[in-house]
């Protein structure tokens, strides 16, 4: 069963005004630096693995099933060189309860972090070199929905140009978690 830090919020719009700081989901021991890199597809699997189990998630086959079905449909990679691979939310009818699948059991959202620092081809998105990978699991359940929406552009405004390129010359993984809180101050 997977491990869970925090109780989900009571109402939705407790989650939508709910604000999480990226570094505070990160540690050095979910962080790495590659080079050279795997394919795309293998270093979202190394990490699906790393954080099941430095978190305590248990099993990472049904959270990896999740994020590769979210890359099929569309590249998580922004042009920033940032990709953001994560599980989707589950389609349910309004009303419906959650699934009792280990994305849907989480209550708290659980990250990591990989820098790329000579950069690696998206395979949907070949012209653009990823150089920070962040990949994140949050809780499948329409209370999470807000939360999940708002830390995903709180990333993404987060890991801009400038970030990203002082990220690729960091040397360690203590480097790497230093630049983002202060980029975060």
């Amino acid at each position: 069963m997977p491990a869970t830090k925090t109780t989900p919020p009571a109402k939705t719009g407790a989650a939508r005004s709910k604000s999480v700081r990226v570094s505070s989901l990160l540690s050095e021991d979910v962080i790495s630096i590659v080079s050279p890199p795997p394919e795309k597809g293998a270093l979202i699997e190394s990490m699906v693995k790393l954080l099941c189990g430095k978190k305590g998630l248990g099993d990472p086959a049904p959270f990896l099933a999740k994020v590769f079905e979210r890359e099929k449909k569309i590249s998580t990679t922004l042009d920033t060189g940032l990709s953001l691979p994560h599980n989707p939310r589950t389609e349910r009818a309004p009303g419906a309860p959650a699934g009792l699948d280990p994305p849907s059991l989480l209550t708290n959202i659980f990250a990591a972090l990989t820098v790329i620092p000579d950069g690696m081809t998206d395979p949907m998105e070949k012209d653009i070199p990823i150089s920070v990978m962040f990949l994140f699991l949050s809780p499948d359940r329409g209370e999470f929905f807000p939360m999940h929406l708002q830390f995903l552009r709180s990333v993404a405004s987060l890991f801009q140009p400038s970030l990203i390129g002082a990220l690729a010359k960091a040397p360690t993984p203590a480097a790497v978690l230093e630049l983002i809180r202060k980029a975060e101050k």
